[in-house]
Order: structure tokens, then C-alpha cells, then sequence
């Protein structure tokens, strides 16, 4: 099983939209079984994936748990409303644990890595969405993780913030050294001579870069409809380019961009 952790440091930079895109296309168009696994304490991801008004235990339990060899997580996982598509989802607790436990050390971290070793054989990728910061969520994310893809939108805010961003990747191989970059993934493009030069930039970088995903309003619709791209607008730049990018994401071609 693939272990890859969607991660920005930034809010509003389509993590949420990518991780779930990525998993519709992945199980819609290559037959994939996927795991999602929802970090972020607001839930969008879960919400977008129709979980259970009652599930039998979200993220925020395994983070509470001690080691048990992923037991617990996988009774934790759920049916999402996409076919092929499984949820470990999260819930408004999460933030809780960051406020109240992260600094005593009570946070398990390694427990979706214990998720995944446990149902490495039931699935072809995990994918992670991850919270828009550095806490306990986002550490367990890294260390069950074979790669982190960041989605960037390009802008100077956000090109600025990557350098704390890879700081905090890199302090993670400590943890987990065979983590590694698979690459960052430009969203929301538009034409603009500014957005091309951005994008220039970052390509000159010599960090892997995806090709871009183009912004639309479709992305948008896609969340009050509750469902992805490939479903409720197949033809939309951005679901050309998130298909684009899948194809990219199994290739795995070395010294991409």
C-alpha cells in the first residue's frame, strides 16, 4: 500500500478538494482500493465522504489509544459514499487533543502507521488529508507516510511559507526516514503573468512540481453536491487536470518538473 499525506501548512489551498479527487479518480478510473484518512479537525473531508452521523471511532480516538497493533483504527474505518473508497474519518475532537494534550506528550502518533501496516494488504493507497498546521494529526500523517505531496496555490504568501514547511518535513525524517517529497502540486491556476512567474519560480526551485490544476468554480460546486469532480463535472479544467495529475502520481517518474 502507497501511504501518501496531502500537506500544507497554509489554509485554502485545495487539500481537501485534492485528497478527494484524488480518491475518486484512483478508485473510478484505475479500480484502486483507497483509504482516506481525514486529519483536520474540521471534518470536511469526512462530511465530503458521508460519514456516519455515529461512527464506530474516528482519528481523534486512535491519537488518544496506546500501540495495538492498528486493531482499533481499523474498526474505525468506514464504507464512504464513493465506491472503492474507504474512511477513517475525523471529527471536531481533534482540535481538543491539539489544545489539551499535544505538549504532555499524550498524543500517539504512530498509530496510522500502525493503521497502515495493519491494512497494507486491503488497500492500494492511503491518502491523508492534513490539517492547515504542525500538530499531533499532521505528525502521525508524516510518520505513516511513504511521501507528502503539497498542494500550493501560487501566491506569495504561500511561497513564502514553504521554506518553514520543509523544515518541518525534513525534521520528520528523524522520525520516519523513508519519507520523502513526491512533489508539490500547484492548484487554482489561472492566467495571469504573475501566476506564471510564481509557477516559474517554483519550477526553478529543483522541488519535484505537478503539472497545475486550473481553477474553476466547479470545485466549489462539487462540495454542496457532495461529490467529486468525475461525477458532477467530468468535462471541468480542474477534473481534466486532476486526472492529469493521477496519471503523474502513477508513473512515478523520477526528476519530474
Amino acid at each position: 500500500m502507497r501511504v501518501i499525506a496531502f500537506l500544507n501548512l497554509k489554509g485554502g489551498v485545495a487539500k481537501t478538494a485534492t485528497t478527494v479527487n484524488t480518491a475518486a479518480i484512483l478508485a473510478g478510473d484505475y479500480g484502486m482500493r483507497v483509504l482516506v484518512a481525514d486529519a483536520d479537525s474540521q471534518a470536511n473531508t469526512s462530511e465530503f465522504l458521508g460519514m456516519d452521523a455515529a461512527p464506530a471511532g474516528t482519528l481523534a480516538d486512535l491519537l488518544r489509544g496506546q500501540p495495538d497493533g492498528g486493531g482499533l483504527g481499523k474498526s474505525c474505518i468506514m464504507r464512504s459514499s464513493l465506491k472503492g473508497v474507504d474512511l477513517l474519518p475525523a471529527d471536531d475532537t481533534l482540535m481538543d487533543l491539539d489544545l489539551t494534550k499535544a505538549e504532555d506528550g499524550r498524543l500517539y502518533t504512530g498509530c496510522l502507521k500502525e493503521l497502515a501496516a495493519y491494512v497494507g494488504s486491503l488497500y492500494d493507497f492511503m491518502l491523508i488529508d492534513c490539517p492547515p498546521s504542525f500538530n499531533g494529526a499532521s505528525a502521525a500523517a508524516l510518520i505513516a507516510a511513504d511521501e507528502v505531496i503539497i498542494p500550493i496555490k501560487l501566491d506569495a504568501f504561500s511561497l513564502r511559507g514553504m521554506g518553514n514547511l520543509m523544515r518541518q518535513i525534513e525534521n520528520m525524517r528523524r522520525i520516519n526516514p523513508a519519507l520523502r517529497l513526491g512533489g508539490l502540486l500547484p492548484t487554482m491556476w489561472y492566467k495571469s503573468e504573475q501566476v506564471k512567474e510564481a509557477e516559474e519560480q517554483l519550477r526553478s526551485s529543483g522541488l519535484p512540481v505537478y503539472p497545475h490544476i486550473r481553477r474553476t468554480a466547479k470545485v466549489d460546486d462539487m462540495t454542496f453536491k457532495q461529490e467529486p469532480l468525475t461525477v458532477s463535472s467530468p468535462k471541468s479544467a480542474a477534473c481534466v487536470d486532476y486526472r492529469r495529475f493521477v496519471r503523474e502520481l502513477l508513473k512515478e517518474v523520477p526528476g519530474r518538473g
